[in-house]
């Protein structure tokens, strides 16, 4: 997933998931099964850095989705957090055309020369239909990593 605004690049992809030995269908609740190894490269004002860190569990990685598209509609869903605090999503401002949203990079997403700083934060101003690009481009690289279903208390 590519997004990009004026002087600043984030790219977000899935390497992977962190033990793909173990089968995330077998058990659904064994959240170990889950965890998905993300690369992310981020430029900004002619520095860049890149990561690939566990950060994501594939329900986090749905919810991220469904926070994009649900900008790219025009809707104001709320800051987005994770089980690992690595990333954060969070949209500042929006209009009919555009969204300003907030990434924030954190512990293993930072940059290595910022590592003693809590968190880098971007802001990126994008149109709506740059946000639906992403949001597909996040949704391809799910596809090879479902959630898993969840058996209700009965089994069913």
């Amino acid at each position: 997933m590519r997004m990009r605004s004026a002087g600043s690049s984030v790219e977000l992809t899935i390497e992977g998931y962190q033990f793909p030995e173990l089968a995330p269908a077998a058990d659904p609740s064994d959240h170990d099964a889950t965890w998905l190894r993300v690369r992310g490269t981020v430029g900004v004002n002619g520095v860049e850095w890149s990561f690939v860190d566990p950060c994501l569990m594939t329900v986090e990685a749905q919810e991220l989705l469904d926070w994009l598209r649900e900008v790219a509609e025009g809707g104001s869903p709320e800051e987005l957090w994770f089980t690992e605090p690595n990333l954060a999503f969070a949209l500042d401002d929006s209009n009919p055309e555009g969204a300003v949203l907030r990434l924030t990079f954190s512990n293993e997403s930072a940059p290595e020369e910022t590592s003693e700083t809590p968190a880098h934060i971007i802001i990126l101003n994008m149109a709506l239909r740059d946000v639906e690009s992403a949001a597909d481009e996040w949704a391809s690289e799910l596809r090879p990593y479902p959630v898993p279903c969840r058996q209700l208390p009965n089994g069913t």
